[in-house]
């Protein structure tokens, strides 16, 4: 249903962006380079004169701005709601099977108050660590 209606205010701002900038064009340029809407050969010819023309163009072209302003604020609108997840810290998330665990599984090691180091609960060597080195016979 939003496609549609996308697909529509689309061609709707087309028509008034193309409208906008026809009327833009026509209108009597004051800025002394003359443009289509001067009062010498271009423009609307006899259809109005002067002040007429003015406030009609300037009518028209305010109301054809804010139809193209609120046309691309409900477009800008439909693509953010569209399917976007609501928030950027919590996505979508999908079911992810949780991954059992295995009675003989690994365990944090434990640490040893006298030793300093960590002995994975047991007393004595853990997992191939070096022996300390014994120490020298003593001579008598």
């Amino acid at each position: 249903m939003t496609d549609v209606i996308s697909q529509i205010l689309n061609v709707l701002l087309l028509v008034i962006a193309a409208a906008l900038i026809g009327i833009v064009v026509i209108q009597r340029n004051e800025g002394g380079l003359g443009g289509l809407g001067g009062s010498s050969g271009g423009g609307m010819g006899g259809f109005m004169t002067g002040r007429a023309a003015a406030s009609f163009l300037t009518r028209v072209t305010r109301w054809l701005a804010v139809g193209f302003f609120s046309v691309t604020l409900a477009l800008a609108w439909i693509a953010t709601h569209r399917s976007a997840p609501q928030s950027l810290t919590n996505p979508v998330s999908q079911e992810v099977p949780a991954i059992p665990v295995e009675s003989g599984g690994t365990t944090a090691p434990a640490t040893d108050g006298t030793t300093g180091g960590t002995t994975g609960g047991t007393t004595g060597n853990s997992g191939g660590a070096a022996n300390p080195a014994p120490s020298a016979p003593t001579g008598n």
